[in-house]
């Protein structure tokens, strides 16, 4: 046998025990896999349903595979067919799917994808949905990473959108299309979640060294308001507080899912003598003594679950020069201003008394929450982008760096892709993260399979991009629900004090810019002396002006935040009218080295859409009105 032979059969065989092993996980049959050398960790769920819909998943990473598997699919012939795929943003219409069908010809499988008005199916010129079991309550099948077929949605590392549906009628596709069939909704759903994701860790401590510590909201009336952020300051007990533990895990305890919009727990960066007062109320009367309560120990937002920390590191809580006491913030989003709404929401924290190698830490990239960035109204995919700094690492990183082992995208309603890039003087390293389509229904706190390390002196920049067709004014950054954020929270280790490294418009240079729009733009309601929310309002929003403004963000000087954990700026640096990181425009992710075979040169691809080449789709296809 020749080594290619060798190769490519080593590599059926590695399938086949890939699959076989997966069924076996997936179906619940007890068998020893040790033998295998495959992790429970490599195995993912999804329910697709309330019921027992159950989509399984594991990657091959070396061969760029996925291989899927689907329990309680026909019910055992209540239904005649079956269909799961993707959709790039969540839209049924130009979806992606495999259909499973039983008929009187026995078990088939189509790759196939859905009109633009959703209401026929057609037939790929391409099948790539490769299919390894079909019986009558489950299928298995595997899907490349990337088929290169503009037929079919490439499986990617951001948020991706998972179509489901399942029907009693037979399908015909004898013209290589069928019309859409009536399906119940109970039949049919779209999730989101991420695939290709890293592998689950566990804890490795028992379970009985472990101890849980809760902050959660005692029975709070939600104003009758669009946006509150509530907080609440607690004493830890007297066992944490004596003796320093590592945080190893965190999770979400929801109320009231529909209005809880994100949470963070904050430790008490302050003398550890220091008695702050206890308090539960609105955030903006906090007393002065909890104003030190602002270190990130804990977060969630919409989407996410829990997260655990990797076995070298965890987060450090109590001891005795840990201030003993703990603040939670709840930002409530209630736009439709309902009354008698009672919540208790909170966070559980896992810790452990044997401390791991490193301390862990939480740092706030991208930028600053402040009205001094707009977003112009009518726009495609907007660039906003908050900058770390070089000279910011330089002076607050230590010598061996950080290594970045997770991360969580966040905006507001209008963020539809966020990524955080890496560079090393003029050289661009792998991205920290990066989202392409991006929810802020899903803002889950992701592993990193690959753990980029930040050395003094790297740059790392955020960019958000929003999505503002259909408003008529301009969206501002603020804390508000209606407002704007761009953050990346990167856990990393080992614990360093910078907390923020974030940036906003310089003040001179924002001045410069109202002061340009009144006299050469003739916005005569704009005052270079007056409010920065008027100012942006009172702009007649265009074409040439949002270009004007895209243009002005990336050159003009910064005001950066590179803080410390008590707010405190590093020394070292002029850090108002810092200089902005130069940058090119970013690289593609998908598809970059895809060849388009001829024959299907004429197709559309099913991914396109008006935000997915966002490197060409920054602005609106439609000009503003005048």
């Amino acid at each position: 046998m020749t080594f290619p032979e060798f190769r490519r059969r080593r590599s059926r065989i590695r399938i086949v025990v890939l699959l076989g092993v997966a069924i076996l996980l997936v179906t619940g049959v007890t068998r020893d896999i040790s033998c295998f050398n495959i992790s429970s960790t490599q195995i993912h769920t999804l329910n697709l349903d309330h019921a027992k819909l159950k989509l399984t998943w594991m990657m091959d990473w070396y061969k760029k595979e996925v291989l899927f598997h689907v329990q309680n699919t026909f019910l055992h012939g209540r239904y005649k067919f079956f269909a799961l795929g993707f959709s790039p943003r969540g839209e049924l219409r130009r979806t992606d799917l495999c259909i499973f069908t039983r008929g009187p010809v026995g078990h088939q499988v189509l790759d196939a994808y859905t009109s633009r008005d959703f209401n026929r199916i057609y037939v790929d010129s391409e099948q790539n949905c490769d299919v390894m079991r079909i019986d009558e309550s489950s299928v298995a099948f595997r899907r490349k990473f990337d088929t290169c077929d503009p037929q079919d949605v490439a499986i990617h590392g951001g948020t991706m959108y998972v179509v489901w549906m399942r029907g009693k009628k037979e399908l015909d596709f004898g013209r290589n299309w069928t019309v859409m069939p009536e399906i119940r909704k109970g039949d049919r759903g779209v999730l989101q979640a991420q695939i290709l994701r890293a592998d689950t860790i566990t804890i490795p401590e028992a379970k009985s060294v472990s101890k849980k510590v809760d902050i959660k909201l005692d029975k709070v009336a939600i104003p009758a308001v669009e946006t509150t952020y509530w907080c609440k300051v607690q004493r830890l007990e007297s066992w944490l507080a004596a003796k320093k533990h590592h945080v190893v895990r965190f999770e979400p305890i929801i109320t009231n899912e529909h209005v809880v919009h994100h949470m963070e727990v904050f430790q008490c960066v302050t003398d550890s003598k220091l008695e702050i007062p206890l308090y539960e109320g609105s955030c903006a009367d906090l007393p002065p003594e909890a104003k030190a309560c602002n270190k990130v120990m804990a977060l969630w937002a919409m989407g996410a679950g829990p997260f655990t920390y990797p076995h070298e590191t965890g987060l450090p809580i109590g001891g005795k020069d840990f201030n003993p006491y703990i603040r939670l913030e709840v930002h409530f989003n209630n736009p439709d201003l309902k009354p008698n709404i009672v919540d208790s929401s909170g966070m559980r924290i896992d810790v452990v008394s044997k401390l791991r190698k490193h301390d862990a830490a939480i740092m706030e990239l991208g930028l600053e929450y402040s009205d001094k960035m707009a977003i112009p109204p009518g726009q495609v995919a907007f660039p906003l982008t908050g900058y770390c700094i070089a000279e910011c690492t330089k002076v607050a990183l230590p010598p061996t760096g950080i290594t970045i082992f997770g991360s969580q995208l966040h905006t507001h309603l209008r963020g539809v892709r966020v990524l955080t890039r890496h560079f090393r003087g003029a050289t661009e390293l792998p991205e920290v993260n990066r989202d392409d389509f991006y929810s802020h229904h899903y803002q889950e706190i992701r592993q990193l399979r690959y753990r980029p390390k930040i050395l003094p002196g790297d740059a790392l920049l955020t960019t958000c991009y929003y999505d503002t067709r259909g408003y008529d004014t301009a969206t501002l950054g603020g804390f508000s629900i209606s407002d704007e954020m761009c953050v990346n929270y990167i856990h990393y280790y080992p614990a360093t004090q910078l907390e923020l490294c974030k940036s906003v418009l310089s003040e001179k240079s924002l001045y410069n810019y109202f002061k340009y729009m009144r006299e050469v733009e003739k916005q005569l309601g704009v005052d270079p002396d007056g409010a920065r929310s008027e100012n942006y309002h009172q702009i007649r929003w265009n074409r040439p002006r949002a270009d004007q403004l895209f243009e002005y963000y990336l050159e003009q000087p910064l005001s950066m935040q590179c803080n410390r954990s008590d707010g405190q700026r590093f020394e070292g640096f002029e850090w108002e009218g810092a200089p902005v990181t130069e940058f090119s425009p970013p690289r593609p992710a998908l598809r970059e080295s895809c060849h388009v075979s001829e024959e299907l040169h004429w197709f559309k691809p099913v991914s396109v859409g008006k935000c997915d080449a966002f490197g060409e789709c920054i602005y609106a296809e439609e000009k503003i009105k005048e």
